[in-house]
């Protein structure tokens, strides 16, 4: 046998087995990242106004470092977000303005930051980088787009994440300096949201497990101390008191909630009821947990028999594994108080909460979790090529299910909030506020001084060459278009679609115009982007909007279309009319 062609064979074989690896770990990478730059805008929506607009006028016009500080702590709602507010002082300072597309790429750094982590856990493992492949597929995906398209969600959530896998990453190791840096990023975390307090629960199961009785005891009271500041000054308590009252009347929810948020990375059936689509979830919940809980034991299981500290080890190998043991235990128990407090707290305001597109990035994180694991705690080459081929098969399941599901609404929200921002420029109302209340007066104000000040533009979107017409245009029916209403005027809301026919072939995307002779409203079409008509490339032939009456102001409204077009009629109207009353649900 030509032993050096055999070399060469084998060379040959794993230089290809390299290259393939390379392509699927870069793969989910590159989707998601041209997902973000085709489907993000500079729009801000409910929240964003006032944690970044109104908060960077008053940050402007402290006037002493102190009033600055108290406005970087100061909360939110119920959250402190620290680190998406100095992000945004950051952003002011470089470029005199607040753009909400970079603020969500700022927080995708983050996200691809706990990529790495778990990228640098793995490389301990000592495996061909095949095998980390289902790790982005799994991580990389748009089932949680609420909140990675989404500034606010994206700063807190993805944030908090990567910093709290940062502290146990940090705390698994050995050395005083990585536990005084495991600190000073758990400290940022816990004013980055609130959930990144349960860093602390979970930094001091770390530390105990350890036996470094020292530091527990300094974690703890920094922990305690940290838990009585973040809290000292809350005013408003978000209604958490009625999650005890609805526990003690609906006990089964919160518990089969547990196991739903838990398993909501199989989420495939979303646009069901709630009832059938809650059903995968949960019982992929019901597989998890005893599988995290079995791990757990398998890993810890020495330490709990033992006085001695088993991680002084005489190899390197064996310190490996307990640094990975030790990183894993600390990620479970922060992820297990995070479910437990989202099952006992969210199911009041509708089961579906568990199945929010805002917290799907905690079950995934789960499942990658408990890949790697796997893997570290491996017993065999057979066994472990058997849960590679397995996580690969699931991850790119997911992943391509994922955007199958999740891109048509994501592409209709970014119309939605484009046409919200056009309602805003030019009707001073659109941005989730509803007319006549304190919210919508505080983001009017706002959005007027940042306007005024440069600090935010309104971005271009496929409305804005026929802006001007818009505003002009006196509503008058061409004869030609005709709509269906459904609803009242003391509705939630109308829904109104033009009649087949009356319309001509549609490009996406398209407009439901709502006017009256003082105001003009845009509504997205929602037909572009039902999922077989976006699939399929169509645009469909006819227009479908859902017209929120709380957003309009008390009028009688002239119902029109707006078809995007450098040839023909662009704005044309119907004879058909809608009425706001005072009277809205």
């Amino acid at each position: 046998m030509n032993l050096v062609s055999v070399a060469r064979t084998q060379s040959l074989a794993s230089t290809r087995s390299q290259g393939l690896a390379l392509v699927l770990v870069a793969l989910p990478i590159v989707c998601f990242t041209v997902l973000l730059l085709a489907y993000v805008v500079d729009v801000p929506w409910m929240d964003d106004v006032d944690t970044f607009l109104n908060f960077i006028v008053d940050y402007i016009d402290a006037g002493s470092v102190s009033q600055k500080f108290d406005l970087l702590i100061r909360p939110n709602n119920e959250h402190r977000i620290l680190i998406a507010k100095l992000i945004t002082v950051v952003m002011y300072k470089l470029t005199g303005t607040v753009n909400f597309r970079w603020l969500i790429f700022a927080a995708y750094v983050f996200l691809l930051g706990t990529l790495y982590l778990f990228y640098r856990v793995f490389k301990t493992i000592n495996l061909s980088l095949l095998a980390f492949a289902p790790v982005p597929f799994l991580l990389l995906q748009p089932q949680y787009h609420l909140t990675s398209t989404w500034a606010i969600t994206a700063l807190q959530h993805q944030v908090v994440v990567f910093m709290a896998f940062a502290t146990m990453y940090l705390l698994a190791g050995v050395g005083r300096n990585r536990f005084v840096a495991a600190t000073g990023v758990q400290l940022l975390a816990s004013f980055s949201m609130s959930n990144g307090l349960f860093g602390w629960v979970a930094g001091a199961v770390v530390l105990a497990l350890q036996r470094h009785w020292g530091r527990l005891g300094i974690w703890l009271t920094l922990g305690a101390a940290t838990i009585m500041f973040y809290f000292h000054d809350f005013q408003n308590p978000q209604g958490n008191e009625s999650s005890f009252t609805f526990f003690l009347k609906h006990p089964h929810l919160v518990f089969l909630g547990f196991f739903t948020f838990t398993g909501a990375l199989f989420d495939f059936i979303s646009t069901t009821d709630i009832v059938w689509r809650s059903v995968l979830p949960t019982l992929a919940g019901f597989v998890l947990i005893p599988t995290m809980l079995w791990l757990l034991w398998r890993m810890n299981e020495p330490l709990l028999r033992r006085y001695a500290n088993t991680y002084i080890a005489t190899d390197r190998t064996s310190a490996s594994l307990w640094k990975r043991r030790y990183f894993f235990t600390g990620c479970y128990a922060f992820l297990m108080v995070n479910a437990v407090i989202v099952a006992f707290f969210r199911p009041r305001f509708g089961y579906s909460v568990m199945l929010i597109s805002n917290y799907m990035l905690y079950p995934a994180v789960l499942v990658v979790l408990l890949y790697i694991n796997v893997l570290s705690e491996r017993r065999n080459e057979r066994s472990v090529n058997r849960w590679i081929r397995v996580g690969l098969a699931v991850s790119i399941v997911v992943w391509g299910l994922s955007y199958v599901m999740r891109l048509p609404k994501i592409a209709f929200r970014k119309q939605q909030l484009l046409t919200n921002a056009f309602n805003q420029k030019h009707n001073n109302v659109g941005l989730g506020a509803t007319v006549g209340t304190p919210f919508a007066e505080l983001v009017n104000r706002a959005m007027t001084e940042t306007v005024k000040r440069g600090i935010y533009h309104y971005p271009d979107a496929f409305y804005t060459p026929y802006e001007q017409q818009l505003s002009d245009a006196k509503a008058k029916s061409d004869g030609k278009l005709d709509v269906a209403i459904n609803g009242q005027a003391t509705d939630y809301s109308y829904i109104v679609n033009t009649v087949e026919g009356t319309t001509p072939v549609l490009v996406r995307p398209a407009a439901l115009i709502v006017q009256s002779k003082q105001h003009t409203y845009l509504f997205a079409s929602e037909v572009p982007y039902d999922l077989a008509t976006f699939w399929s490339m169509g645009a469909g032939s006819t227009i479908k909007a859902e017209v929120i009456n709380a957003t309009l102001y008390p009028n009688t409204y002239q119902v029109g279309v707006l078809i995007p077009s450098p040839d023909g009629q662009p704005v044309r109207f119907s004879n058909r009319r809608i009425t706001i009353t005072q009277e809205t649900k």
